[in-house]
């Protein structure tokens, strides 16, 4: 390690635990094929930089029967969002899981479950109801931070 003359020293980052968070408001069929691609890509590029580093991922899946994207002009309506969000909820199950420090994939993955239109913000809510997580799924935001917690006590403690 080197010290400049101003006293601050300079070491690489030590990353221990890396989380990626991405959204799926609207195009859930389009958009959840890209975070699961995006997730892949984030648990290589943390393993990558150290093995030992824990690569968490979170979910947020949209389950408005409408939204207001600012991309388009039009309000797009979700004829049936829990089964859109049922199937993000298998593509996040299907994102490439590993067991322990050796290996590939992520070590802990959490989906979250709103209704968000983006034109009344207020009605903005939290969904606990299948298909979103419920206790006990590993899937479950309680199991992710335990996850994440037990992980790095083995890890790094």
């Amino acid at each position: 390690m080197t010290v400049p003359p101003d006293g601050i020293a300079f070491a690489p980052p030590s990353i221990q635990v890396a989380i990626e968070i991405k959204g799926v408001m609207t195009e859930h069929h389009k958009a959840v094929k890209n975070r699961k691609r995006d997730f892949e890509a984030h648990h290589q590029h943390v393993h990558n930089y150290s093995n030992a580093a824990i690569a968490g991922v979170v979910m947020v899946m949209n389950a408005a029967p409408r939204f207001q994207s600012p991309l388009i002009s039009h309000v797009t309506v979700h004829k049936n969002p829990m089964a859109l969000v049922a199937h993000c909820m298998n593509e996040m199950r299907a994102v490439t899981s590993r067991g322990g420090v050796e290996g590939r994939g992520i070590d802990a993955g959490s989906a979250i479950v709103v209704s968000h239109d983006n034109i009344d913000n207020a009605s903005t809510h939290y969904v606990a109801a299948p298909p979103a997580p419920q206790i006990g799924d590993p899937l479950h935001y309680d199991a992710f931070i335990q996850k994440i917690c037990s992980e790095y006590t083995r890890r790094f403690i």
